[in-house]
Protein backbone atom coordinates (compact mmCIF):
# COMPACT_ATOMS: atom_id res chain seq x y z
CA UNK A 1 0.00 0.00 0.00
CA UNK A 2 1.79 3.42 -1.11
CA UNK A 3 1.54 6.70 -0.01
CA UNK A 4 -0.45 8.91 -2.69
CA UNK A 5 -1.37 12.57 -2.76
CA UNK A 6 -3.53 14.90 -4.06
CA UNK A 7 -7.21 13.66 -4.65
CA UNK A 8 -9.03 12.19 -2.24
CA UNK A 9 -11.41 9.80 -2.02
CA UNK A 10 -14.36 9.47 0.54
CA UNK A 11 -16.39 5.98 0.46
CA UNK A 12 -19.83 6.77 1.73
CA UNK A 13 -22.13 3.58 2.70
CA UNK A 14 -25.33 3.90 3.17
CA UNK A 15 -27.60 1.25 4.44
CA UNK A 16 -29.45 -1.26 1.59
CA UNK A 17 -27.94 0.75 -1.14
CA UNK A 18 -24.93 0.88 -3.39
CA UNK A 19 -21.49 2.33 -2.49
CA UNK A 20 -20.74 5.97 -3.69
CA UNK A 21 -17.21 6.85 -4.59
CA UNK A 22 -16.64 10.63 -4.01
CA UNK A 23 -13.68 12.83 -5.51
CA UNK A 24 -12.60 15.52 -3.72
CA UNK A 25 -9.34 17.82 -5.01
CA UNK A 26 -6.97 18.21 -2.05
CA UNK A 27 -7.24 21.86 -0.83
CA UNK A 28 -3.87 22.27 0.44
CA UNK A 29 -0.59 20.86 -0.78
CA UNK A 30 1.71 19.75 1.55
CA UNK A 31 4.91 20.91 1.24
CA UNK A 32 8.44 18.64 1.17
CA UNK A 33 10.84 19.23 3.38
CA UNK A 34 14.44 19.08 1.45
CA UNK A 35 16.43 16.75 2.91
CA UNK A 36 20.66 17.53 3.03
CA UNK A 37 22.54 14.52 1.88
CA UNK A 38 25.94 15.60 3.76
CA UNK A 39 25.23 16.41 7.79
CA UNK A 40 27.72 19.33 8.13
CA UNK A 41 31.10 18.27 10.95
CA UNK A 42 30.63 19.40 14.32
CA UNK A 43 33.90 19.48 16.21
CA UNK A 44 33.35 19.19 19.88
CA UNK A 45 36.05 19.79 22.41
CA UNK A 46 35.85 16.25 24.90
CA UNK A 47 36.99 18.13 27.78
CA UNK A 48 34.13 20.42 28.35
CA UNK A 49 31.36 17.91 27.86
CA UNK A 50 33.06 16.46 31.04
CA UNK A 51 30.89 17.76 34.23
CA UNK A 52 33.30 18.96 36.91
CA UNK A 53 32.51 18.04 40.15
CA UNK A 54 33.61 16.22 43.75
CA UNK A 55 32.25 13.48 45.13
CA UNK A 56 30.86 15.72 48.07
CA UNK A 57 28.91 18.17 45.35
CA UNK A 58 27.32 14.43 44.93
CA UNK A 59 26.65 13.21 47.83
CA UNK A 60 24.86 17.16 48.60
CA UNK A 61 23.10 16.44 45.72
CA UNK A 62 21.45 12.95 46.90
CA UNK A 63 21.13 14.25 49.90
CA UNK A 64 18.96 17.21 48.57
CA UNK A 65 16.71 14.87 46.83
CA UNK A 66 16.23 11.83 49.77
CA UNK A 67 14.86 14.76 51.91
CA UNK A 68 13.08 16.47 49.82
CA UNK A 69 11.37 14.25 47.19
CA UNK A 70 11.74 10.80 48.53
CA UNK A 71 11.03 12.48 51.79
CA UNK A 72 13.45 10.06 53.69
CA UNK A 73 14.52 11.24 57.54
CA UNK A 74 18.38 11.23 57.32
CA UNK A 75 21.14 10.50 54.90
CA UNK A 76 24.41 9.51 56.09
CA UNK A 77 27.95 8.26 54.64
CA UNK A 78 30.91 6.15 56.00
CA UNK A 79 34.04 5.50 54.06
CA UNK A 80 35.63 2.48 54.97
CA UNK A 81 39.01 1.11 54.61
CA UNK A 82 41.05 -1.69 56.28
CA UNK A 83 44.00 -0.72 58.61
CA UNK A 84 46.31 -2.19 61.56
CA UNK A 85 44.21 -5.16 61.22
CA UNK A 86 40.64 -3.55 61.82
CA UNK A 87 38.26 -1.66 59.63
CA UNK A 88 38.58 1.76 60.43
CA UNK A 89 35.58 4.29 59.51
CA UNK A 90 35.27 8.14 58.56
CA UNK A 91 32.10 9.80 58.41
CA UNK A 92 31.61 11.70 55.10
CA UNK A 93 28.31 12.97 55.27
CA UNK A 94 25.08 13.10 57.41
CA UNK A 95 23.98 13.77 61.38
CA UNK A 96 23.76 10.10 62.99
CA UNK A 97 27.04 8.69 64.43
CA UNK A 98 26.96 4.79 64.45
CA UNK A 99 29.45 2.79 66.72
CA UNK A 100 32.07 0.68 65.00
CA UNK A 101 30.70 -2.79 65.65
CA UNK A 102 27.05 -1.24 63.93
CA UNK A 103 29.05 -0.78 61.07
CA UNK A 104 31.38 -3.94 60.76
CA UNK A 105 28.11 -5.40 60.74
CA UNK A 106 26.68 -3.43 58.25
CA UNK A 107 29.76 -4.78 56.29
CA UNK A 108 28.64 -8.17 55.95
CA UNK A 109 25.47 -7.31 54.09
CA UNK A 110 26.38 -8.32 50.66
CA UNK A 111 23.22 -6.76 48.62
CA UNK A 112 20.60 -3.54 50.08
CA UNK A 113 19.17 -4.51 53.08
CA UNK A 114 16.47 -2.71 55.10
CA UNK A 115 16.95 -3.26 58.60
CA UNK A 116 13.61 -2.65 60.92
CA UNK A 117 13.22 -2.94 64.43
CA UNK A 118 9.75 -2.33 66.54
CA UNK A 119 11.31 -0.42 69.03
CA UNK A 120 13.66 1.94 66.52
CA UNK A 121 17.44 1.26 65.96
CA UNK A 122 19.95 1.01 68.94
CA UNK A 123 21.93 4.34 68.19
CA UNK A 124 18.85 6.49 67.24
CA UNK A 125 15.71 5.66 68.84
CA UNK A 126 13.59 7.81 66.88
CA UNK A 127 14.50 5.97 63.55
CA UNK A 128 12.07 2.61 62.50
CA UNK A 129 13.91 1.45 59.54
CA UNK A 130 17.14 1.90 57.67
CA UNK A 131 18.39 1.06 54.47
CA UNK A 132 22.09 0.27 54.08
CA UNK A 133 24.04 0.11 50.51
CA UNK A 134 27.65 -0.64 50.18
CA UNK A 135 29.22 0.86 47.50
CA UNK A 136 32.76 1.42 45.56
CA UNK A 137 34.14 5.01 44.23
CA UNK A 138 36.83 5.96 42.88
CA UNK A 139 38.75 2.83 44.69
CA UNK A 140 37.03 3.85 47.83
CA UNK A 141 34.52 1.80 49.75
CA UNK A 142 31.70 3.76 51.42
CA UNK A 143 28.51 2.70 53.55
CA UNK A 144 25.32 4.20 52.14
CA UNK A 145 22.58 4.26 54.79
CA UNK A 146 18.84 6.06 54.75
CA UNK A 147 16.90 6.12 57.57
CA UNK A 148 13.13 6.77 58.50
CA UNK A 149 10.90 6.87 60.90
CA UNK A 150 8.51 5.29 59.33
CA UNK A 151 8.63 1.12 59.43
CA UNK A 152 7.47 0.52 55.33
CA UNK A 153 8.85 3.09 53.48
CA UNK A 154 11.84 1.74 51.67
CA UNK A 155 9.81 -0.87 49.27
CA UNK A 156 11.47 -2.20 46.35
CA UNK A 157 10.66 0.86 44.01
CA UNK A 158 12.37 3.54 46.40
CA UNK A 159 15.71 0.89 46.88
CA UNK A 160 15.67 0.57 42.56
CA UNK A 161 15.29 4.28 42.50
CA UNK A 162 18.51 5.10 44.90
CA UNK A 163 20.75 2.27 43.27
CA UNK A 164 19.70 4.10 40.03
CA UNK A 165 21.20 7.28 41.58
CA UNK A 166 24.34 5.75 42.74
CA UNK A 167 25.08 4.46 39.53
CA UNK A 168 24.12 7.48 37.56
CA UNK A 169 26.48 9.78 40.54
CA UNK A 170 29.38 7.06 39.92
CA UNK A 171 29.49 7.72 36.28
CA UNK A 172 29.01 11.54 36.32
CA UNK A 173 32.28 11.68 38.53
Amino acid sequence: MGITFGKRKLKIKIIEQKEQVIENEAKEKASVAVMLKETPEVKINKSVLKVKRTFKDTLKELTKFSTEQLHLSDFTVYQYFFSDSRYQFQKISGDIFLTEITLEKYLSIPKPTVIRRATGLAETKEYRSRLVLLCRFENKDYIFMWSSILYEVFDEKIIKELQNLLREMRNKL
